[in-house]
């Protein structure tokens, strides 16, 4: 008797284009960000993306000075595709103050969310000693769904907010005019070569600029060694 074998998945991609939705112009350099995997992607010089997902994948659009977009992956969506349309966030200035005012809203934000969740129930659920008898555990309470729906929830704004403040310091606009990169050599060295959340905070302006020229010669030096500049 041969025994039956389970087809192969295969891997499924989300794909579309991120545009203004004001001109439909093409948004390039978009960070779209798979929240169920954790996985993330950048959109091309043409605004087109793909980011494997799943149906029921929670899946975020953003871009610095935009406001952020989120879908619900359907079936019909990984065969039809999903195109984004942005739309300008107000509340971003445009002048030169902003670099401190947005560091200064980034950590207020950050803070808000843990303000937002710190009355959320404990491993005491609430519950204060008593009479000699100790802390009175409430496991029950820390471990529901609910408590740990608002921890995951806490864990993605602060993820989110991480990613947003790193496009905002090491935007493609500004790696490129520092840089002459375009297009697949742009992507490939912002996805190289992107600071973390802690170096994002730690570098100011003058520092980064420095950063982005060290890893710039670098990247020219490993195109060289491989023939490819």
């Amino acid at each position: 008797m041969i025994a039956a074998t389970a087809p192969a998945q295969t891997k499924t991609y989300l794909r579309g284009n991120i545009f203004l939705y004001s001109n439909d112009t093409p948004v390039p350099g978009a960070t779209i960000t798979n929240l169920t995997t954790k996985q993330t992607s950048i959109s091309t010089s043409a605004g087109t993306y793909e980011i494997p997902a799943s149906n029921k994948d929670i899946v975020v659009f953003s871009s610095t000075g935009l406001k952020s977009d989120t879908v619900k992956v359907e079936e019909q969506l990984l065969k039809t595709g999903y195109d984004v349309g942005l739309t300008v966030d107000g509340t971003m200035l445009k002048n030169v103050t902003v670099s401190s005012n947005y560091q200064l809203d980034s950590i207020r934000r950050r803070n808000d969310y843990a303000r937002i969740y710190e009355k959320q129930p404990g491993l005491t659920g609430g519950n204060t000693p008593q009479a000699g008898a100790g802390i009175v555990l409430s496991p029950v309470s820390f471990f529901s769904k609910k408590a740990r729906r608002t921890r995951q929830l806490r864990k993605q704004l602060n993820k989110q907010e991480e990613d947003a403040y790193i496009d905002y310091v090491f935007s493609p606009l500004w790696v490129s005019k520092l840089t002459g990169l375009t297009g697949d050599s742009l992507h490939l060295f912002l996805y190289q070569y992107r600071p973390t959340y802690e170096q994002a905070r730690a570098l100011d302006r003058p520092s980064m600029i420095a950063y982005i020229n060290d890893k710039y010669k670098e990247f020219t030096r490993k195109k060289i060694k491989r023939g490819t500049l």
